[in-house]
């Protein structure tokens, strides 16, 4: 009885929060809850672009069949265009047809918000797709669990060209 109790009292908190404040609640109303993992960042040519965390469920080694977050809090100014051009890019090292690569890039294109130093985005693959907050903002999702995995591939594949960045974010060692 005490589970049934917990789930209807954090559906009402969830349902009451303003969308700014739903997504802590989001990472930790899983069952079981997301937690932090690991986290490092990301540098380009010496100049930190953003530290990221990746989230797991607790108690359980990172797996991609099971959901997981990524976020980024961004350490520069960087417009959406750029975020979503960069992804396309290093997208397609994981292979996509022409196809996917066109109808994601546009999907990014208009998902991804232009961010200032500060600013976070977190995405969370939950198996049949990709979801994104910007600020704590719901921006929407990507229901393709192609797209998921060949996003979140640019951070965590194992031949991601940010391979101590991938150690850090798995818990492994620091970039």
């Amino acid at each position: 009885m005490s589970g049934n109790w917990k789930s209807v009292v954090l559906s009402l908190a969830l349902l009451a929060a303003p969308a700014w404040a739903q997504l802590p609640a989001v990472l930790e109303a899983r069952e079981p809850a997301l937690v932090a993992r690991g986290s490092g960042a990301m540098r380009w040519l010496g100049l930190k672009l953003y530290d990221a965390t990746l989230y797991t469920e607790a108690g359980a080694p990172f797996s991609w069949e099971r959901p997981f977050a990524l976020k980024l809090s961004y350490a520069r100014d960087v417009d959406g265009a750029a975020i979503a051009r960069v992804s396309r890019d290093e997208m397609d090292r994981f292979g996509q047809s022409e196809a996917e690569r066109a109808r994601w890039y546009a999907r990014m294109s208009r998902l991804f918000p232009d961010v200032r130093r500060g600013d976070t985005i977190v995405g969370l693959m939950d198996g049949a797709g990709a979801a994104f907050w910007h600020n704590g903002r719901y921006l929407g999702r990507i229901d393709e669990a192609a797209f998921a995995r060949r996003f979140f591939s640019i951070w965590l594949d194992e031949a991601t060209r940010e391979a101590r960045l991938r150690e850090a974010l798995l818990g492994r060692g620091a970039p």
